[in-house]
């Protein structure tokens, strides 16, 4: 079988990033540069993790039913092609002690939509078209799903809020219904994919989730398209407590049954303050110590943002490091 053709980051290329909450957020704002500019632009098409059922998602879940709509909006948000009143009317979160406090607007419009035109996809491509977004974004299923998994002492977490508190490594994960079926749009995104990326954020309730769907790990693989991984900053107290990255892609080759062809990491140092306020909380700073891990090249770069109060990739350092680690594939 001939080797797939090789990519070069000015090539309008198809490009599907998965994951979900803030991670792939932060993965599509340093993408959209691609997305929008004027030349050849990437194709660009975000694949959401549904399986939320915490915060203002979760409610909206439990009262009404349909998908959580917090990591959609999120994303949305991240696509914006400009930001704007409309951008930050979307995050708007109301205060107070009523029943609409600590809802987002943009959950409520989404779901609004959802519910007036009975198709999620619709809602999002037209939410998407007010917002003037740059590439496309659909969840990876309708169908509510909820995420499970069981630690190696054979304790069982049952949902992604539970599933966030697990004690790692995990024996199984998987979603329920069992026989959840894939957004067809999706899956063909994934077959045409020039290039997959893996977003940063919860391991196994972000990165992994999309991929517990047996559909898109075939779609990976038929397509094969190069994935990269955008390894996480930190590790997070709970889920991923003790994981090195040699864990982290283990994990993923477990659970999403994909091969990564390279990780992006970071190879800056944390402030002082800020790595002692995240190992109070139990965090580390998830670090690539060789060149290689499981036989995996590791490309290393600055990301981290240094305005932002935590520990948040910088979009531009990202896509350089996108970009860059394309040359190298």
């Amino acid at each position: 079988m001939p080797s797939p053709p090789a990519l070069h980051a000015d090539q309008p290329l198809k490009v599907v990033a998965l994951g979900g909450g803030t991670g792939l957020a932060a993965l599509l704002r340093a993408l959209k540069r691609e997305a929008g500019r004027s030349r050849e632009p990437w194709r660009l098409t975000g694949i959401v993790t549904v399986s939320d059922n915490g915060g203002s998602s979760g409610r909206l879940r439990d009262e009404l039913g349909g998908l959580p709509p917090g990591d959609l909006r999120n994303c949305l948000a991240a696509l914006t092609l400009e930001d704007s009143a409309l951008s930050d009317l979307l995050n708007y979160r109301f205060k107070g002690e009523g029943s609409l406090a600590g809802h987002s607007l943009g959950n409520l419009m989404l779901w609004a939509l959802a519910d007036l035109t009975g198709d999620w996809v619709r809602a999002i491509r037209q939410l998407s078209s007010v917002l003037v977004t740059v590439g496309r974004l659909f969840p990876s299923t309708i169908m509510p799903v909820t995420l499970c998994a069981e630690d190696l002492a054979g304790v069982r977490y049952v949902g992604e809020t539970a599933v966030g508190s697990c004690r790692p490594p995990l024996a199984r994960l998987w979603l329920e219904p069992r026989g959840a079926e894939p957004l067809p749009e999706a899956v063909l995104a994934l077959l045409r994919a020039d290039l997959v990326i893996l977003s940063p954020g919860s391991l196994y309730s972000s990165t992994i989730s999309n991929l517990l769907l047996p559909e898109l790990q075939e779609a990976v693989a038929i397509s094969r398209a190069p994935v990269l991984y955008v390894a996480n900053l930190m590790t997070e107290p709970g889920e991923t407590a003790g994981l090195d990255l040699e864990g982290h892609l283990s994990a993923i080759s477990a659970f999403g049954r994909v091969q990564v062809s390279a990780v992006i990491a970071n190879a800056d140092p944390l402030p002082p303050d800020m790595l002692a306020r995240y190992r109070e909380e139990g965090g580390e700073p998830l670090i690539a110590s060789g060149d290689r891990v499981l036989d995996i090249p590791i490309h290393r770069f600055p990301l981290l943002d240094p305005e932002a109060p935590l520990a948040r990739h910088h979009p531009s350092l990202l896509n350089q490091a996108i970009r860059e680690t394309l040359t190298r594939l």
